[in-house]
């Protein structure tokens, strides 16, 4: 034991002497009084009256003390250890207008328990979750009061046992291991902190040296010290703080309104308790109108009416408000409103599960696979599994594709997609890879889609002639009213620009290749060039619906990257449930700069001084696969006599051939000197031949 703590105990134990010194010397004082009033009525000496009042108090039963103060018409000084009454009641007043809990703490310990020669005070509350939370104290310090501040539900100590069991304790000698404190050996009261309806919290009183028993006396008066602690509680923390705890910990955001009422009828609902994730500050919104709040709240059928039918009929009710989804209850004399933001949720989950896309990454450090939810439905298993082993189940030439494209991805570092085919359904895979600051690639990430319904499509067309020629040339119609052969291409100053649009070989596979070159507001040039997967009259539709979504957004004169998450967006509402790949790039004619982005397409190729190269890749997955995803920007300084080709897929890729192959090719290609653009791109296009299954798109630009 410290000389600090042995100080304490010797000042504790006089103080406790002196207050039994002062009990004995009022009761002395009783007793003096008493003899001296019996011996003015009966005579006699001071002995003779103490042998009286002795007979007196025998014969009724009752101790001397009693007796005498019964004859003096006063109560009996209290014995030592008890809480005077004086105390208690002072204790209540100053208890009542406490403002917190240490506010609590001070007033019962000073007036009640510290003539009792207690000299510590724990307070703590019940939390929604079950912890005991340490609200007011007295008598630890602030190292002391830290260490018992919060008690989980499975800690074991004296407050948490008088909690759970909802019992008192009176504990002679208690451990400091147990409860707070230091004094060791010393006497506890521990009592728990309840209302008629639940228990609010315990109670915890320390005393230095240990006790021989409480007295019945002493147990009342301090379990209604624990009662007022109680009702102190209650005022401090309102009836309703459990429960709005927790509905904070359930639902997103909430807040609770009372009714305003104006004879009789709802006029408005006042706002009394706001929890995280509303558009404003708790502090600006307590205590305000909801229709000040939110004026649209007062639209016909909309939140205010739905709030007056919720109060009136008790009964509940939701809908969706926008990208919200609002729910309405009635709590007390008031309401309590939810809302939960659905489009990074329910309704991205939506979109991706109705185009039969989910997403993945794959470590290739540690081996971690990821997948998005919808995965497990598109893949038709419970079990997640690397992209080798998963291709062993993806039919015969499962395997062989698989390999392909990770070498493509790996070694290459490039984006690859791939289709797998199974005699009940087919697969799209698309992949990307995720370099780390080296450049090195430790990652894999994509998606996959379910295509079984567009291949089921082309069988369909392939054993109806007449149907299929129907579908074709629908499909040629609207795709040259896209992408007309001989397109009016703007001429800005400075700058030479070629398209070229070549169908596939096999002429029922329309193919969703496209290309946009338009004059914005600006005066720059939006430059765009996309492949939508897939073949047939559904992805062309889906081919016009993203040009023109695309040419609209332009002209708001958002930056590339925005503009390809707007996209996304739009793809992942269409009806047409279409992914694909698209780079978009903004044209300043006054700097020759180029702003662009890409989501999951090829890089374009740049030529600069007869040297021809592949720009660097920024990060970007195609549209669709993602419903939140960062699309990532680069910037090019072009100068006179560069050329540049945006190109999609069908131009470098042939059957037997690695892509990688074919792209370097295609750059020994485009090295080539031709100073006329036109005659250029034609080179680019005869060079490369007929592609059988897909079609092939460029955009050629040349600074002058």
């Amino acid at each position: 034991m410290s000389d600090l703590e042995r100080l304490a105990r010797l000042v504790a134990h006089q103080r406790d002497q002196l207050a039994q010194l002062r009990a004995r010397a009022a009761a002395d004082a009783v007793l003096e009084q008493a003899k001296g009033r019996l011996v003015e009525r009966i005579g006699g000496t001071v002995a003779h009256a103490t042998q009286h009042l002795h007979t007196l108090a025998d014969s009724v039963g009752i101790t001397p003390l009693e007796m005498a103060a019964e004859l003096m018409e006063t109560a009996p000084p209290p014995s030592p250890g008890d809480i005077p009454v004086l105390g208690r009641r002072l204790a209540e007043t100053r208890a009542s207008s406490a403002r917190d809990g240490d506010a609590l703490a001070e007033a019962v310990f000073t007036e009640a328990l510290l003539p009792t020669g207690a000299v510590a005070l724990a307070i703590w509350r019940v939390e929604p979750d079950g912890t005991l939370q340490l609200v007011g104290s007295r008598g630890l310090g602030p190292a002391e009061a830290a260490r018992w501040r919060q008690l989980p539900p499975q800690l074991a100590c004296h407050a948490r046992t008088a909690v759970g069991e909802q019992r008192q304790l009176w504990l002679h000698s208690g451990d400091t291991a147990l409860g707070p404190g230091r004094w060791t050996g010393g006497a506890r009261a521990v009592l728990p902190i309840r209302n008629s309806r639940a228990v609010l919290g315990a109670m915890e009183i320390c005393w230095p040296i240990p006790r021989r028993d409480f007295s019945p006396g002493q147990r009342t008066e301090l379990a209604a010290l624990a009662d007022l602690c109680a009702s102190t509680l209650t005022d401090l923390d309102g009836e309703q703080s459990w429960l709005l705890g927790l509905l904070d910990s359930l639902v997103d955001a909430v807040l609770t309104a009372r009714a305003e009422l104006v004879g009789g009828e709802v006029v408005d609902f006042v706002v009394d308790h706001v929890g995280e994730g509303w558009p404003l500050p708790p502090a600006d919104m307590i205590g305000e109108r909801l229709l000040a709040l939110f004026p649209f709240a007062a639209k016909a059928d909309g939140l205010f009416d739905r709030a007056v039918r919720v109060l009136e009929t008790g009964v509940g009710e939701e809908f969706l408000d926008e990208e919200r989804r609002i729910r309405v209850a009635r709590l007390y004399d008031g309401v309590a409103i939810s809302w939960r933001r659905v489009p990074d949720s329910e309704l991205a989950d939506n979109a991706l599960r109705a185009g039969g896309l989910g997403g993945w990454e794959e470590s290739l450090v540690t081996g971690r696979v990821s997948w998005t939810p919808q995965l497990y439905e598109v893949i038709g298993t419970r079990q997640v599994l690397p992209l080798r082993e998963l291709a062993a189940g993806l039919g015969p030439d499962g395997e062989s594709t698989m390999d392909r494209l990770l070498h493509t991805v790996i070694k290459s570092r490039r984006p690859a997609t791939a289709v797998f085919k199974m005699p009940d359904r087919q697969l799209r895979l698309f992949a990307e890879p995720v370099p780390d600051a080296a450049g090195e690639v430790v990652a894999l990430r994509g998606a996959w889609q379910d295509v079984t319904s567009e291949y089921h499509t082309e069988f369909a067309l392939e054993v109806t002639a007449e149907h299929a020629d129907k579908q074709q040339q629908l499909a040629i119609q609207l795709q040259h009213a896209i992408i007309p052969p001989t397109a009016e291409l703007p001429r800005p100053t400075g700058l030479d620009i070629a398209v070229r649009y070549q169908p596939a070989a096999t002429q029922h596979l329309v193919g969703g290749d496209w290309y946009d070159a338009v004059t914005l507001p600006s005066g720059r040039l939006l430059l765009v060039i996309g492949d939508i997967a897939g073949h047939g009259i559904p992805v062309v539709t889906g081919m016009i619906s993203m040009r023109n979504a695309l040419r609209g957004l332009a002209m708001t004169g958002a930056p590339p990257a925005q503009l390809l998450a707007w996209l996304n967006t739009a793809a992942a509402g269409l009806p047409e449930r279409i992914s694909g790949t698209v780079l978009c790039g903004v044209f300043d004619p006054a700097t020759s700069v180029l702003v662009w982005a890409r989501a999951g397409h090829l890089p374009p190729l740049l030529v600069r001084d007869g040297s021809a190269s592949l720009l660097p890749l920024p990060a970007g997955p195609l549209l669709g696969a993602f419903s939140s995803p960062v699309y990532e920007e680069q910037v090019l300084q072009l100068a006179p006599g560069d050329r540049l080709v945006l190109f999609t897929d069908g131009l470098v890729e042939r059957a037997g051939l690695d892509i990688d192959e074919c792209l370097d090719d295609l750059v020994v290609t485009a090295a080539r000197t031709v100073t006329n653009i036109e005659r250029y791109a034609d080179l680019l296009l005869a060079h490369v031949g007929a592609n059988a299954r897909d079609d092939t798109c460029l955009l050629a630009l040349h600074v002058r």
